[in-house]
């Protein structure tokens, strides 16, 4: 691990008090980046803030004049990683319009909310690093995750499309894809509608080539990768961090 490579650098991490935003805010401050810590759950978000010497907000991602708020109260941004999410598993008719909204709301929306709030700014600077956050079942598809599939594959075409609108302005997007991934998402949430707490371990046995499932600093780790100068030549990607699972 390089300690030095996000030095000089502030990245606001959307989604981050807990799951994958917990991990990649523990590994860039690792790597000597002063973190933005933004979450619904104000308290879990000051508390990982103190630990790792950087700022908290609390953020509500689907609300644009919020997250414009803070955004302008932080000042300097150098990286951004967009990491707030919900997920509710059913077919589209057992979803319901309620339901429908808030994943999208949330999970790419709230992605736009916070690229259009950092983007005038990255531009103005002469650059920047956007990282979102996509899944496996963005690119391939599920059964029974149809309105979490529908948000994550917007994800990853608004990724791209703000990599070719934004780059000769110095601005880089990418996309990570993860699998499985050990976090209060999965483990609080339905798999494929069911509450079996075998059906993880089968989707994990169906879909995972390395056979078990992904832990969130290994999903940070990539997300460190593409919001760092060592991807520098990579911009409009979409990474799978999902155990082979696309590769089937």
């Amino acid at each position: 691990m390089d300690t030095e490579r996000f030095k000089g650098k502030v990245a606001l991490i959307t989604g981050a008090a807990s799951g994958i935003g917990a991990a990649t805010a523990r590994r860039i401050a690792a790597e000597g980046g002063t973190v933005v810590v933004c979450d619904r759950h104000s308290g879990a978000a000051k508390q990982l803030a103190a630990e790792l010497g950087g700022q908290s907000y609390e953020l509500d991602v689907t609300d644009l004049d919020g997250t414009l708020a803070v955004v302008e109260a932080v000042g300097d941004v150098h990286v951004l990683v967009s990491a707030a999410g919900v997920d509710v598993c059913d077919t589209v008719p057992n979803t319901t319009p309620d339901q429908w909204r808030t994943i999208l709301d949330v999970d790419l929306t709230g992605v736009y909310n916070s690229c259009r709030a950092v983007l005038p700014r990255f531009i103005a600077q002469g650059g920047g690093a956007i990282v979102t956050i996509s899944s496996a079942i963005g690119t391939v598809g599920e059964r029974n995750r149809s309105a979490y599939c529908a948000a994550k594959a917007g994800v990853e075409n608004l990724t791209r499309a703000m990599a070719l609108d934004h780059g000769r302005a110095g601005v880089r997007a990418n996309c990570v894809a993860p699998g499985l991934i050990d976090t209060p998402l999965i483990r609080n949430g339905k798999v494929g509608g069911e509450d079996d707490p075998g059906a993880m371990q089968a989707m994990v046995e169906r879909h995972h080539a390395l056979g078990r499932i992904g832990q969130p600093a290994e999903v940070a780790a990539a997300i460190a990768f593409l919001a760092s100068d060592d991807a520098s030549f990579i911009t409009g990607a979409v990474l799978p961090v999902d155990a082979g699972w696309t590769a089937q």
